[in-house]
């Protein structure tokens, strides 16, 4: 009989410094037991994601020990960035990918979120399956201190590492389309009509237009929840079309983590047309 695999994708407040990205990632890929599968890192998000598989113990402690060097190298007190941000470690998401259940993710992820407030004084934010209210990432972000308090830890934020948000979720596709313009009203244009309210109205979809000042151009940076009902090559060439309608054009790309690889998702062969998809980064359901 096979391990159970889960899938941990955290997110971090640091995309500037090499030395504390390698730290991180390093963090993660000598534990035994786990596949680092991708990570990235964006100077104008300030923010890396990294993403790795494994049976859930060693998954669970490289996301400890991945935790631990962000508290060690990041301050949040001296910190800036375009990507909304709870803390040093931003959000740590698990997945269930093979022979295990999103409610066993979910108990792990309590369990995780436990030791994390204990090993490193941290206050902890339960969510999406993890927690009994099934709050969104969102709304942590935007309540939290006010009116949600922390599952775990301390009840202020921590002075340097802010706070940590840890849950259980199914498959989310992080997919940034960038846009010639410089003019960041146009991607936040897009991006309101991106959303279910909006005016394309796509299901599952989380959407925000953000500044990349670095290199002259502005994001529309997206969350896809539903990655089953809607495709990448969808949402590309609705950005496409209404960047060209508003004077602009969609330069560029690109998927951060990994894309679930199950048969529902069939827009795989379409979307490399339009994404710049790197070697490994679709988990199949056959993972060894």
């Amino acid at each position: 009989m096979s391990d159970p695999i889960i899938q941990c994708v955290p997110n971090f407040s640091e995309g500037r410094r090499p030395e504390v990205v390698q730290a991180i990632v390093n963090a993660v890929a000598s534990t035994p037991g786990v596949r680092l599968v991708d990570w990235s890192a964006d100077t104008d998000h300030n923010r890396m994601v990294v993403t790795f598989v494994g049976p859930p113990d060693p998954v669970a402690k490289a996301a400890k020990l991945a935790a631990a060097a962000a508290v060690r190298h990041i301050s949040l007190t001296d910190h800036h960035g375009v990507h909304p941000r709870l803390g040093a470690i931003d959000v740590l998401p698990l997945v269930p990918i093979r022979d295990i259940t999103i409610s066993q993710c979910s108990e792990l992820a309590v369990r995780l979120g436990e030791d994390i407030a204990r090993e490193l004084d941290l206050p902890v934010f339960l969510y999406e399956f993890a927690s009994r209210q099934h709050r969104t990432l969102p709304d942590v972000r935007r309540e939290a201190f006010s009116e949600i308090k922390p599952d775990f830890g301390p009840m202020t934020p921590h002075p340097t590492a802010g706070a940590v948000v840890v849950g259980a979720r199914g498959p989310l596709i992080a997919y940034n389309v960038n846009l010639g313009a410089s003019d960041i009203r146009i991607a936040r244009r897009i991006a309101r009509e991106l959303r279910a309210d909006g005016a394309g109205g796509f299901q599952g979809v989380r959407a925000l237009g953000l500044a990349l000042e670095s290199r002259a151009l502005t994001q529309v940076s997206i969350n896809i929840t539903r990655p089953e009902e809607t495709s990448l090559y969808t949402l590309f060439s609705y950005i496409a079309k209404r960047a060209d309608e508003l004077g602009t054009k969609a330069v560029e790309s690109e998927v951060i983590g990994a894309l679930p690889g199950f048969s529902a998702f069939g827009l795989i062969r379409d979307a490399i047309a339009a994404t710049g998809i790197k070697p490994g980064q679709v988990l199949w359901e056959n993972w060894p």
